[in-house]
């Protein structure tokens, strides 16, 4: 259930709200626009404050987050809060969009970024951190891919200061921290295992180099730096001295700094003064001006997307619809539970036209100009997606990521998990509820049965838009939901999304593209 179906959301005074970005379990985010400047373009986040208190957060514990972060806005790298209030259940934050989306919908899972781009982010997350520990003496203490977006010219922003801390007192003195916060992979081994306490600046620290490893390979180095953990225990009894796994594909200039960085040992760990001294960190990048900014945004968003891929190719699509009972299945994920992921109609999240389709709607009467040609439904939307990275991203052996790149790419919000299709939804469902089923996703059968009951009650043009939610695990057991979104864009165009929820962000996108891959029949590709 959402938020905003629990209590509505409260009215901003000269502001529109639009789609939803993000949900949790007690917030939500969306983007808005100002009444009078509809080109202004905002990002509120809703904190419902009833759920807050009943998890056992007091006020004080809801309104740190921006009590800190207003501290915080003063650097080109953290994302800027601009207002705040408290209604009856919510309090609202108004903060800067980041018009360039998140950073972890564009790190490729298995294979990282392109190292100038690794380099770039990671000189600005430094830079970021860096203010934050030395200009305003607190600690973000929750770095990862997912608390980091992109503005428009593809800049690193530090968002989410939900678990951030004030470490510095006003005498200069360091508080000692004893709770256990952050992400498991990302969180330092002290947070685990210090017994007197340990100080959450070095936890950062550790926390970027964590990022810097997915950046580099596309993958964590373990799943929690834990006694339990064979890949960290690996890690401390080789002193960091590891070439192989994801290992190998680091070059050493990086796998130097990494050593620096992730010491299990606080005290023996790489400080910011020493950090920001290291060569990779004070080179230059060739988008980037002398302010650290990016000067290139064209290039930039060429290097970054150029490794992302889904491969629709024979081999793949074998290696995913092989028999799951099979000795060599390729499955990554684990059944949960018994619950089902059923089809349902979403009356909540698409409330209005999504990004998306008003694009589509804009442009489709200029399609086909006045130029008396005409085009068939699936030349003209084939035409059209061809200005979309999220179609772009699929590829067979007869067509080249590279080849279709060009000059088309540019940052936005939209996510990158997305495919688009012209199919009948029986088709579609079919296909979906066969992904899923080899996915090891338990999903109630005959889905398309439950699409004809809804058109029953609803009507085919008001069935839309529709949702299944899925849960299930990651390899390495942890949770991992979402939801698959259907939503009619125009004639029979539809666009199919995927929208993680809860674990790994690499999980997420790995489920995506295996369940893209079985699915491959019906996807639209540009030519």
């Amino acid at each position: 259930m959402s938020l905003s179906q629990v209590s509505p959301l409260p009215q901003i005074k000269d502001v529109v709200l639009g789609d939803t970005l993000g949900q949790g379990t007690f917030a939500c985010v969306k983007n808005a626009h100002l009444k009078m400047d509809p080109s202004i373009i905002l990002a509120i986040k809703f904190v419902h404050v009833p759920t807050c208190k009943n998890m056992g957060l007091s006020e004080k514990d809801i309104t740190k987050e921006v009590v800190l972060q207003s501290r915080c806005s003063k650097h080109p790298n953290v994302l800027r809060l601009i207002d705040c209030n408290v209604s009856k259940d919510y309090m609202w934050i108004i903060m800067e969009m980041a018009d360039g989306g998140d950073l972890f919908d564009k790190i490729e899972p298995d294979v990282g970024v392109d190292s100038d781009v690794a380099q770039f982010y990671f000189q600005q997350l430094v830079s970021a951190v860096d203010y934050l520990h030395v200009g305003c003496g607190i600690a973000h203490r929750d770095i990862k891919p997912e608390n980091i977006l992109l503005d428009k010219n593809g800049n690193l922003k530090l968002a989410d200061f939900g678990l951030a801390s004030q470490f510095k007192r006003k005498d200069g003195t360091l508080r000692v921290s004893m709770d256990q916060r952050g992400s498991p992979p990302y969180m330092a081994p002290e947070v685990l295992y210090s017994e007197d306490g340990y100080y959450a600046d070095r936890t950062d620290i550790w926390s970027i180099g964590i990022l810097l490893f997915v950046l580099l390979t596309g993958q964590t180095p373990w799943e929690l730096p834990s006694l339990e953990n064979e890949d960290f225990v690996f890690f401390i009894e080789n002193d960091g001295n590891i070439n192989w796994g994801p290992w190998s594909k680091i070059e050493f200039t990086h796998l130097n700094l990494l050593r620096k960085i992730l010491q299990p040992d606080p005290i023996k760990r790489v400080t910011l003064k020493a950090l920001k001294l290291h060569p990779w960190i004070s080179r230059s990048v060739s988008f980037a001006g002398d302010d650290g900014l990016c000067n290139d945004p064209d290039l930039l968003a060429k290097k970054l997307f150029c490794h992302l891929n889904v491969s629709l190719s024979n081999e793949n699509y074998l290696k995913f619809t092989q028999d799951v009972n099979s000795n060599n299945r390729c499955v990554s994920t684990q059944p949960i539970g018994n619950e089902l992921a059923e089809l349902e109609h979403d009356s909540v999240h698409f409330k209005t036209l999504s990004n998306t389709q008003r694009a589509f709607t804009l442009h489709d009467s200029n399609m086909n100009g006045n130029s008396g040609t005409f085009m068939t439904q699936e030349a003209k939307w084939t035409q059209f997606i061809s200005n979309d990275m999220a179609a772009l991203q699929f590829h067979s052996e007869e067509n080249c990521l590279n080849d279709l790149l060009k000059d088309r790419l540019q940052f936005n919000p939209n996510k990158l998990t997305k495919f688009y299709t012209l199919q009948p939804m029986d088709v579609l469902l079919l296909n979906l509820e066969k992904a899923l089923t080899l996915s090891q996703i338990r999903v109630k059968p005959d889905l398309f049965a439950n699409f004809e009951k809804l058109c029953e009650l609803l009507g085919y043009e008001k069935v839309f838009p529709l949702i299944i939610n899925i849960k299930t695990k990651s390899d390495g057991g942890y949770p991992l939901s979402g939801s698959i979104s259907i939503v009619k864009i125009q004639e029979d165009l539809k666009n199919v999304g995927f929208e993680r929820k809860t674990g790994d962000p690499l999980e997420w996108r790995r489920l995506f593209k295996r369940i893209s891959t079985i699915c491959r029949d019906i996807i639209l590709i540009p030519n």
